[in-house]
């Protein structure tokens, strides 16, 4: 077991290494982003994303990425609590490392399907990309169905904020941080803390659960970069530590259920840590090379089964490197018309250890190394790409995967995609080795699909998005209920055919009133038994409407709405519809200066969106946002 002094270590060793290197030698909420220039590459802009600005993080008045993300088309989300691990599944997909990034760096899920979005603060960061569908890779994540990419927070020089709120469940949230520029580069530094003294139970009602959980979180970031001569350098560290009541496993009926646990606790404490070096070696060829370090250990004990308590003790920990060459090829003198070569090779070592692991395995090693190459084409109004990518694991063998897209750009403002391929994703070490979900004969989830779409920006504030897509995923990984015993575990579905259909479009009326609706369908289901697969609602959606009521105030409103969804593969526990309201006012004092009172869930629908569990009544907040 590593001590707290050598994880500190591992994590500020790539940043330290890289200032130290320099000072010898002595840069409102979009449904949708369109970008009709090469200014990000051919194979991100053919395919379904959005990306959330540092301003459209702040307009939201969101305290985490959970809210941001809520109902989003071709996101599924399930909360257990205020501030416990969510439930997070891109069309139809999950998985136990590289759901969400950060830097450039996967994270770990806390088991599988299930990331604790509220420890990611909106405060840190200046981007939060949500990338659906194929292509993963190029962001270090492996995951079929998509993937959260989060940038951290660059502060200008001088630059500091302020950011307090608090409210119901005796909640009392801070973020502070500032910028520093100096002739050692460029420092930005940010540290919060949250408290949640009177949280929910969250174990639900119908168990019996009547005991208030609290949580207490604290993190930090710092970051720093510099140009140098043809190149740049970047380096971030993040730490979170959480410590948290959780109720555990329990009988009712003789039946296995998620039971209020007066003495249940757990502690989480995540680093993550990462280099970064890009250099110009000509005018026609970029290299850059990524080096990382992700620490995420669990600790406590939850739940009695006839006087059996469950320990939760787990440590998952990533190594990776990541070098990316980037050739500019011009199909003719005097043109954009371009060729682009992107070649370069993954690197990634995972270890896992669980000591109460229930069938023995304590300790997992796992290598992966994944050379790529990927060829872009821009020719007039024609885009295309194509990437193929060999990895080689030395727990599950070699596997090739590849995709192919094409587009066509109609005028500035419009684009229509298409892309077909396959992809693959071994078992992350939190999926295998945690003591309660994990299974460690888990087998590695291969898919093969596709996607159509249609994208137009008719005008500044106006956008609209299409998109279709198919996917036949092979040993799916899911967190399935039995539905005879109660029990929960990681398992693999045999065959799953998911596909569905993507309505994004933001709408600005006039000056002072826009709108915005994002709305998913998807159908997901076995194709031997007929079944749905579990947590996979069929229909989800996301309709705001924000106005300027005067010239300091603004209100917005929300309304988020799950279809029912079920929570075993025999379709036998449902779990029902829900549609709450949420509201946000703000006053700008100045521009440096807001307040602000936001409403959550005010309609009080206390639905689950997990058999057992609770979910969060009406909730009123209150906060300041000071920025100079």
């Amino acid at each position: 077991m590593k001590t707290p002094c050598r994880r500190i270590t591992h994590s500020l060793l790539l940043m330290l290494c890289s200032i130290a290197s320099q000072a010898e030698d002595s840069a409102r909420l979009p449904a949708i982003t369109v970008n009709p220039t090469s200014s990000i590459s051919i194979s991100e802009q053919l395919g379904a994303a959005g990306e959330f600005n540092r301003a459209d993080l702040a307009a939201t008045n969101k305290a985490d990425l959970s809210g941001v993300l809520r109902n989003l088309a071709g996101v599924n989300t399930a909360q257990t609590g205020i501030s416990s691990t969510t439930g997070l599944i891109l069309r139809g997909a999950s998985g136990g490392l590289g759901l969400v990034n950060l830097d450039g760096v996967p994270l770990f899920n806390s088991f599988t399907g299930f990331f604790p979005l509220s420890h990611y603060p909106l405060d840190f960061f200046d981007t939060a990309r949500v990338n659906r569908g194929l292509g993963g890779e190029r962001n270090n994540s492996y995951t079929l169905g998509g993937s959260i990419d989060l940038t951290s927070r660059r502060m200008l020089d001088g630059e500091a904020f302020l950011h307090t709120e608090g409210g119901s469940y005796g909640t009392l949230r801070t973020n502070l941080g500032g910028g520093l520029h100096n002739a050692l580069g460029n420092f930005s530094v940010a540290a919060g803390r949250a408290d949640i003294f009177e949280g929910i139970s969250q174990s639900g009602t119908q168990t019996g659960a009547t005991e208030r959980d609290s949580f207490q979180m604290s993190n930090a970031l710092l970051r720093w970069d510099r140009e140098i001569e043809n190149g740049k350098l970047d380096s971030s560290v993040y730490f979170v530590r959480t410590h948290e009541a959780y109720d555990g496993p329990g009988l009712a009926n003789r039946t296995a259920r998620w039971m209020d646990d007066p003495n249940g606790s757990i502690v989480h404490e995540t680093w993550v840590g990462q280099t970064h070096a890009k250099y110009q070696l000509s005018d026609r060829w970029e290299s850059s090379l990524r080096v990382g370090f992700t620490h995420d250990q669990q600790q406590g004990v939850v739940g009695n089964i006839r006087g059996r308590r469950f320990p939760l003790d787990l440590t998952s920990q990533l190594w990776l490197s990541q070098w990316r060459n980037a050739h500019s090829i011009p199909i003719k003198n005097d043109s954009i018309d371009t060729l682009r070569l992107i070649w370069g090779i993954n690197a990634q070592q995972q270890h896992g250890y669980s000591p109460y692991n229930p069938v023995g395995i304590q300790a997992l090693t796992n290598t992966l190394i994944s050379p790529l190459t990927r060829l872009e084409m821009e020719w007039a109004d024609w885009l295309g790409a194509a990437e193929v990518r060999f990895d080689h694991d030395d727990q599950f063998g070699e596997h090739t995967v590849f995709n192919l897209s094409a587009g066509r750009r109609l005028g500035s403002d419009m684009l229509i995609w298409g892309k077909a391929g396959t992809g693959y994703r071994a078992p992350a070490m939190n999926e295998r080795l945690h003591p309660l979900y994990g299974d460690t004969n888990l087998l590695p989830e291969t898919n093969t699909g596709g996607e159509i779409g249609w994208r137009w920006q008719f005008d500044a504030g106006h956008e609209v998005s299409l998109t279709g897509y198919l996917q036949r995923y092979d040993q799916l990984i899911v967190l399935r209920k039995d539905a005879a015993t109660g029990a929960t575990r990681s398992s693999n579905v045999a065959q799953a055919d998911v596909w569905g259909i993507e309505f994004q479009t933001q709408y600005r009326w006039n000056d002072d009133w826009r709108s915005g609706l994002s709305y998913g369908f998807m159908d997901a289901r076995n194709p031997q038994s007929g079944k749905q697969i579990v947590a996979r609602p069929t229909h989800q959606g996301q309709f705001w409407s924000e106005w300027r009521l005067l010239e300091p105030l603004k209100l917005r409103v929300d309304i988020n709405y799950r279809d029912a969804a079920w929570e075993d593969l025999l379709n036998t526990i449902r779990l029902h519809s829900s549609v709450r309201f949420n509201a946000n006012l703000s006053y700008q004092i100045n521009p440096k200066l807001q307040l602000y009172v936001r409403g959550e869930n005010i309609n009080n629908e206390r639905t689950p969106d997990l058999a057992d569990f609770n979910y969060p009544g009406a909730a009123v907040y209150a906060g300041v946002y000071l920025d100079w």
